[in-house]
């Protein structure tokens, strides 16, 4: 009798101990770096960028450690070519600092498996500008897209 109630309560010490443990984890949401909002809009020839997926990797955070420079944040493209990132939640933004963007075009789905998925008239384009900067405070971008090379 009294060895099932050690147990038990050193079964209890310990859940409660993991149980703690995963609560200090989970209190600042995995936000190692500071984020701002940003929001934007895809262009191309001057028209709104219909869907697709945006990525900002940042190249450098501010107050970022040497080496480590923080987790990308990205957006799917709307219709009407606007986005907002997320990165640690949702619309939250991105790390403070330098990135680097890329956008993944959609391609159009094929009715059955016969036919071929139609490429997406935005494929082999690339962001214009390719880097920016995300300061604190609301981040606006319009972004172009261009052929690489451009």
């Amino acid at each position: 009798m009294r060895y099932c109630n050690r147990v038990r309560c050193w079964l209890g010490v310990s859940l409660c101990v993991a149980g703690l443990a995963a609560l200090a984890g989970c209190g600042s949401k995995g936000a190692e770096y500071t984020v701002a909002p940003v929001k934007g809009k895809l262009v191309c020839r001057g028209q709104p960028v219909k869907g697709g997926h945006i990525t900002f990797r940042p190249l450098q955070a501010a107050g970022g450690k040497a080496g480590i420079t923080g987790k990308p944040a990205s957006a799917e493209v709307k219709e009407d070519g606007t986005f907002v990132l997320s990165t640690y939640g949702k619309q939250d933004g991105a790390v403070v600092g330098k990135h680097e963007i890329t956008y993944l075009p959609v391609a159009a789905g094929a009715q059955s498996y016969e036919e071929k998925p139609q490429p997406s008239p935005y494929a082999g384009l690339v962001p214009k500008p390719n880097q920016v900067e995300v300061k604190e405070g609301q981040n606006d971008f319009t972004i172009e897209l261009v052929p690489a090379g451009s």
